[in-house]
């Protein structure tokens, strides 16, 4: 797909999201307003049918081919697999009551737990080397750039934040140029902003436009998880379909780590990602279902520490919390 191509692709999936959230706002004002005074919203039922967002890149294969290879209702689930272009935006449905499931990163999910009842169940991926730095090709050091791409309250801002730290430079010896994902490789190309550190695929579209890759976030000592995340108040109700959808991903994993191949498969036809360069991009992504260790929540308590020195949240999320242990 060429660069044009697949800007309309994420512009018309753009304009979707931007319905669909017009729609969810839309939903929760009739809502409040047909609702008895002084009643709270109704205790989620025990369900089979489940909403699950996910983001648009390589990293959620498991997930798509889970929807594409009929795992999910082989197992009994009605499942409708919808896509977002940030993995936010399926925690933003949980929020708004529209969704029941998402997957994220650890990041993204501490951020919105801080809002409401979201909860991490399970663990599905991992790497220190699919979020990557690209910076413009006259870049030659760290300390030669002088302006970020960030996406706000993401892993990107968070790892943004270990480069510098990292590094030894303040933030505000730098300017923070805020985007969504989409937009950053022209705004490289364009001179912008000097660098920003991504998932794949926008890393990828940052060389194809002229740039380079000068660091990995395993070079600044982070290794990312991608996380299933649900409503907390509709997990009570229905704990066993969690199981058995974490079940699911995880007999997905098992394909894609015999078979890298499916990955690339699952993505290509689920968001038109070439099949091969999915799979090059997915090198050295772990596919693996597992429950949160203490090692986890450690880090996880730093990265919601982070957020709240950084004003992203005014009290910071509790991993312990959180994360429901004992479901993968």
């Amino acid at each position: 797909m060429s660069r044009n191509e697949l800007g309309l692709t994420m512009r018309l999936r753009t304009l979707r999201v931007a319905g669909v959230a017009l729609l969810i706002s839309a939903a929760v004002t009739a809502c409040s307003e047909n609702q008895e005074p002084g009643a709270g919203p109704a205790a989620p039922e025990e369900t089979t049918s489940i909403d699950f967002g996910v983001g648009v890149d390589p990293a959620y294969s498991p997930i798509y081919l889970a929807d594409q290879q009929g795992l999910f209702s082989e197992a009994g689930l009605d499942v409708t697999v919808t896509q977002y272009q940030e993995g936010t935006g399926g925690l933003d449905a949980i929020l708004a009551r529209e969704g029941q499931v998402t997957a994220s990163t650890e990041s993204s999910l501490l951020n919105r737990a801080t809002r409401g009842d979201v909860k991490g169940v399970a663990v599905f991926s991992q790497s220190p080397d699919f979020i990557k730095l690209v910076v413009r090709d006259e870049i030659v050091e760290v300390a030669d750039i002088a302006r970020y791409g960030v996406v706000t309250g993401t892993v990107n801002e968070y790892a943004t934040n270990k480069i510098l730290d990292t590094y030894g430079i303040s933030r505000d010896a730098v300017e923070f140029v805020t985007s969504s994902p989409a937009e950053m490789p022209a705004l490289l190309q364009r001179g912008d902003i000097d660098g920003y550190i991504m998932w794949e695929p926008w890393p990828a579209r940052g060389v194809a436009g002229g740039g380079k890759i000068l660091l990995t976030s395993g070079d600044v000592g982070y290794v990312y998880n991608l996380i299933i995340g649900v409503d907390g108040a509709w997990y009570e109700a229905n704990q066993e379909a969690v199981r058995t959808l974490v079940g699911a991903v995880a007999d997905a994993c098992d394909q894609i780590t015999a078979d890298p191949q499916a990955a690339g498969t699952a993505t290509e036809t689920a968001i038109q990602v070439p099949a091969a360069e999915a799979v090059d991009l997915l090198t050295g992504v772990q596919c693996q279902v597992r429950d949160f260790t203490d090692e986890d929540l450690q880090r996880y308590a730093e990265i919601a520490q982070f957020q709240q020195d950084s004003g992203i949240v005014t009290d910071p999320a509790d991993p312990a919390a959180v994360m429901i242990r004992g479901v993968a």
